[in-house]
């Protein structure tokens, strides 16, 4: 199952980048992340750092992990988010520079599971759950750099 959403974001690359590769400032417009858990024990700038999190699903409060399997600065962050009895999801977060403004492309994908609950889970729930989540982050990072990054 695969996912992408583009926008053309009305800030330079360089203060989106350092805005959204700052993970304490996820829960301000990730749709679903919370909370971060411990974030003075994460790190987000090499392969391999991890975040966790607290993610909103199905009206439940789950704690998720992210880890960081590739990073390009200001070019590429790809990741891969792992919450317990969903599949995993690997995420990449494109970025081209346009000089005052930069376009940002994400992606979603993740592999279907074989329990029971996962089928039922995947099938139905997790594809509406995750576009829409997409959708929601990306409305807000745009909503964000329109009326200016808060400091």
């Amino acid at each position: 199952m695969r996912f992408e959403e583009t926008r053309t974001m009305p800030v330079e690359l360089k203060k989106g980048w350092d805005y959204i590769s700052d993970y304490r400032r996820w829960p301000d417009f990730y749709s679903g992340i919370d909370h971060i858990v411990e974030p003075d024990l994460c790190a987000w700038s090499e392969v391999g750092d991890s975040v966790r999190f607290r993610y909103r699903l199905l009206g439940r409060t789950v704690e998720g992990t992210a880890t960081l399997d590739a990073y390009d600065e200001g070019k590429l962050v790809k990741l891969t988010t792992k919450i317990p009895a969903l599949p995993d999801v690997v995420q990449e977060w494109h970025y081209t520079d346009l000089h005052d403004h930069f376009i940002l492309r994400v992606v979603l994908e993740t592999d279907g599971v074989t329990s029971f609950m996962g089928r039922l889970i995947d099938g139905t729930l997790l594809p509406r759950a995750l576009e829409k989540d997409l959708n929601r982050t990306m409305d807000n990072l745009e909503a964000i750099f329109e009326i200016g990054i808060p400091d």
